[in-house]
């Protein structure tokens, strides 16, 4: 009896001693006198590139008409492409911070445009890496991630904040006098000559598909999908709108901001309805800006082959979001349809894993950093909330992604109006950026919106699920969003907003008919999900502001 005891005993703690090897070798914690090794993170480099605002629909391998990236195409054969990628928000950094914690908005900190550097408490991608002795670096020439404003004083900062901190080296390109700094970020070439015998973790941030769309393009690539004959555009013939450091045949978000239905307002009433060479002409300038940004993203290949990187690099492709490009005739990501949300999510793998695998599984930004973390062999902290799709990029049997995604409108675009657009742009004497006749309504505006987003009052939001087949969006604060609307000002006219919205995205792409009423057990079963994922974020957020706290606006969508 007691030998058998004592080897019971015995096998139990042999078990419970191969069990802590194995724990600390699966976490990369070496035994003493030992080094881990055969883990990825010993030898595996990571690259992200962020192409903010790609939409797959105008790309070669989303079924496009233009050659618009043949680089990212022939990549693509390389590489797993994600059919179905939902950001966690219609605006850059919030959704950008969501990907890089892999937690969505209110539980990362990432809420506003207001910030300061512990705005997000959460470890980021960059920081996980240099834990693992990875060399960080980031090449941006995305406005977003290194501007900021003084709000008091109207003065411009490069503030080192929430996207720049553990970084070994944090590169923005300084601008050409007059022109947009959304530029190709080919300092990210010279780094990876400089930096080829190290392990690292490099963030290169493209902002040249962005509004101003193709400010930065040179002559003749800038006008190629230019509508024939088309050589002033529309806004030109009224008050001077003027870009944000973009020129006048720029099409800017100051522009856009006045395209509602498609008709151009000044004065609160429609002075021009845009005609088809218009639309096409703002589509064709968007186009250039991504066969531009396809330039690069092929000179960044070429430059991994040549190196060598290519044999144990992995590079992750994302577009952070979509963008909106005259559906529902508009032309700003200021809502949660599909246009806005849906990005470009491709992977490709040093060791040819799942090359040229399309899934159409929906994804969502979150699940990229448990997947990388998984990849590399890093444990994947307990708090994260993305899912880790590695087991479905492997085809495993039975393998499942984000059957839902969920969407966290935070902040109203009309937040941030009231933080930086407003205050700094349209109020400026010395750049006034609107008719004389809006004088009067623009200050009793500013008013409303201070009134209704006081200083350090948590921003309201919406929220929406969706799945590959519908969409339920929650307007969280309806009447609200009817008071401080910017389409209802601009326009003139009432905006009304319904409490609840769905859509078939199958039959319903635009997401054009709210079929609420017709589908009354869909609407119960989303709302259940999207209500407990609600208050679950809601019981884990981050706290707004914090006394004594000086914060920063970041100027998004423009660059001061």
């Amino acid at each position: 009896m007691y030998k058998s005891a004592f080897s019971a005993l015995g096998r139990a703690l042999v078990t419970v001693f191969l069990s802590a090897v194995l724990f600390m070798v699966g976490t990369g914690v070496a035994l003493a006198g030992e080094k881990s090794t055969g883990k990825r993170f010993d030898n595996t480099n990571v690259i992200l590139v962020t192409l903010q605002c790609l939409r797959l629909d105008h790309m070669g391998i989303g079924g496009y008409k233009r050659d618009t990236t043949p680089n990212l195409d022939r990549i693509s054969k390389s590489s797993v492409l994600f059919e179905n990628s939902i950001g966690q928000t219609n605006l850059t950094p919030v959704a950008m911070m969501a990907a890089l914690t892999g937690k969505y908005p209110r539980v990362n900190g990432m809420v506003s445009f207001d910030v300061t550097k512990d705005s997000v408490p959460s470890r980021t991608m960059p920081e996980i890496l240099k834990y693992y002795d990875y060399k960080t670096a980031a090449v941006v020439t995305t406005p977003e991630f290194f501007v900021r404003f003084n709000s008091k004083t109207g003065s411009k900062v490069n503030l080192r904040d929430v996207f720049s901190r553990s970084y070994d080296e944090y590169i923005w390109p300084r601008g050409r006098a007059g022109k947009s700094v959304r530029e190709l970020p080919t300092q990210s070439l010279g780094w990876l000559d400089k930096n080829k015998n190290k392990k690292f973790f490099l963030w290169i941030a493209s902002g040249s598909m962005h509004p101003p769309y193709a400010a930065t393009v040179p002559e003749p690539d800038k006008s190629m999908y230019d509508p024939p004959g088309y050589t002033t555009p529309f806004w030109t013939r009224f008050f001077p709108i003027a870009g944000s450091k973009a020129g006048p045949n720029d099409p800017s978000i100051e522009r856009f901001l006045r395209i509602w239905d498609n008709k151009y307002y000044m004065g609160f009433k429609p002075v021009y309805s845009l005609t088809p060479d218009d639309r096409a002409y703002i589509i064709g300038r968007y186009d250039a800006g991504v066969r531009y940004a396809d330039k690069f993203v092929g000179e960044l290949d070429k430059k991994l082959k040549d190196t060598g990187l290519a044999k144990n690099t992995i590079v992750i492709y994302y577009s952070i979001h979509g963008k909106t490009l005259g559906e529902k005739g508009q032309f700003i990501n200021y809502d949660l349809y599909d246009q806005a949300i849906k990005n470009v999510l491709m992977l490709r793998f040093p060791d040819g894993l799942a090359a040229g695998r399309r899934i159409s599984n929906q994804v969502q930004g979150i699940d990229i950093m448990p997947t990388l973390l998984d990849y590399l062999n890093i444990p994947i902290a307990a708090d994260m909330q993305g899912v880790d799709v590695m087991p479905l990029i492997r085809g495993e049997a039975g393998a499942k992604a984000s059957e839902y995604a969920y969407i966290d409108r935070t902040p109203y675009f009309e937040h941030w109006m009231s933080r930086f657009f407003l205050a700094l742009r349209f109020q400026n004497p010395l750049k006034r950026n609107h008719p004389p006749s809006e004088d009067a309504a623009l200050g009793k505006y500013v008013k409303v919106l201070q009134k209704a987003f006081p200083l350090h009052s948590y921003p309201p939001g919406d929220i929406a699920i969706r799945t590959n087949k519908w969409k339920l969006i929650i307007r969280k604060h309806p009447r609200l969003l009817e008071k401080v609307s910017w389409r209802a000002f601009i326009t003139g006219k009432p905006y009304p907003v319904p409490n609840m919205e769905l859509y078939n995205l199958v039959v319903d792409p635009h997401e054009m008919h709210n079929v609420v009423a017709e589908n009354p057990k869909v609407v119960a079963r989303l709302k259940a999900k999207l209500l407990k994922w609600d208050a679950e974020n809601e019981k884990m957020k981050v706290p707004y502001y914090r006394p004594g706290e000086k914060r920063y606006f970041i100027p998004y969508p423009g660059e001061g």
